[in-house]
């Protein structure tokens, strides 16, 4: 026991860190009595300070413990006591090496590395680098060995997206933050940490509005238009024409197109959103250009989209009326409805 309150008075903290949280929690207390405030404020006060004094106590209970069990253990590869050892290296399975070992196998050239090191491998690790002869400068040099291999591979994966950007950005066009890449059918999202990544396909599309937004020119009203379409329905030119009819007087603030998604979900290519920009204005008419041209994009993927399926419908026709000749013979259709089916399946 006398042993144990050694150890303890040795550890003594200083006097400004024992008696600091007592201050503390004496001047919350009398804020606490004196401050007029609402109870639900006394009580946010009260458990900050039963957090403080768990957190002090908490602390230095796991020192006290960490202290005696340092006291406690042997280095594992000499078996010194590592009682009065100031120095000592702790490894990832809780195994220590004294300050002896520590110089011995090299540890000392690069003590902050070392300590990373042991942080990662136990002690078994270290024995094996000892039973091929080797001390912690061949680890060291291993480190910096692998460190160069990752940096190089990193540089290499760097060198390869920087390569698929800039393919990306020559294969597409570039509208309201998005590149559209017509031949692939891709849409890519230019983000601020990461670049160009990949967002959407065409085929996950299903509808598009204009969105519009503007003011007149006393800013008295604020008028908000959209087209709504879905991109099977009319041309471009058709939803631009609801939203063009405003009078020259007014300013337009925002302009983009919202695009939705098959999995409920949508995002805006915005192509214009700033104050004041005249509605005959340059801006404003640059902003329409681009808007005509992403919906004619949009169109074009859908009208595709229907050439393959009628393409595909076509070709499947001869199969489907082998099979409702067949039904003709067995007798569960009639010849007319046979006829009938044969023609529709024909465009005819």
């Amino acid at each position: 026991m006398a042993k144990k309150k050694k150890i303890l008075k040795k550890q003594k903290k200083p006097w400004y860190r024992r008696f600091w949280p007592w201050v503390f929690i004496t001047i919350i207390f009398i804020l606490i009595i004196c401050v007029p405030a609402n109870i639900f404020e006394k009580i946010i006060l009260l458990l900050g300070v039963a957090f403080i004094v768990w957190q002090n106590y908490k602390d230095d209970k796991d020192k006290v413990a960490r202290i005696a069990k340092k006291n406690k253990a042997q280095c594992s590869l000499c078996r010194q006591s590592l009682k009065n050892s100031e120095n000592y290296l702790l490894f990832k399975d809780s195994a220590y090496i004294c300050k002896d070992c520590i110089a011995k196998y090299n540890f000392t050239k690069s003590i902050n590395k070392a300590e990373i090191w042991a942080s990662k491998h136990t002690i078994n690790g270290l024995k094996k680098y000892i039973n091929q002869g080797k001390n912690f400068d061949d680890i060291s040099l291993e480190i910096d060995k692998q460190k160069e291999k990752e940096k190089a591979k990193k540089q290499a994966e760097k060198e390869k997206r920087k390569q698929e950007q800039a393919a990306i950005k020559a294969e597409s066009v570039y509208y309201g933050g998005y590149y559209f890449d017509i031949d692939k059918r891709k849409i890519y999202a230019n983000t601020a940490f990461h670049g160009i990544e990949f967002f959407v396909n065409a085929d996950e599309i299903t509808s598009y509005r204009v969105a519009e937004k503007g003011h007149d020119e006393n800013k008295h009203h604020v008028f908000t238009r959209a087209a709504v379409g879905a991109i099977i329905a009319g041309p471009a030119g058709a939803v631009i024409a609801g939203t063009t009819g405003g009078k020259i007087n007014e300013y337009i603030d925002e302009l983009g197109v919202i695009i939705n998604l098959t999995d409920g979900g949508n995002f805006e290519v915005s192509l214009l959103n700033s104050k004041n920009n005249k509605a005959d204005g340059f801006l404003v008419k640059h902003a329409y250009s681009e808007l005509n041209h992403v919906i004619a994009i949009l169109d074009g993927w859908k009208a595709t989209e229907k050439v393959v399926e009628d393409t595909k419908d076509s070709t499947d026709a001869p199969a489907e009326i082998r099979k409702y000749k067949q039904l003709m013979d067995d007798g569960i259709i009639t010849k007319e409805e046979f006829e009938a089916k044969k023609k529709q399946l024909l465009g005819l």
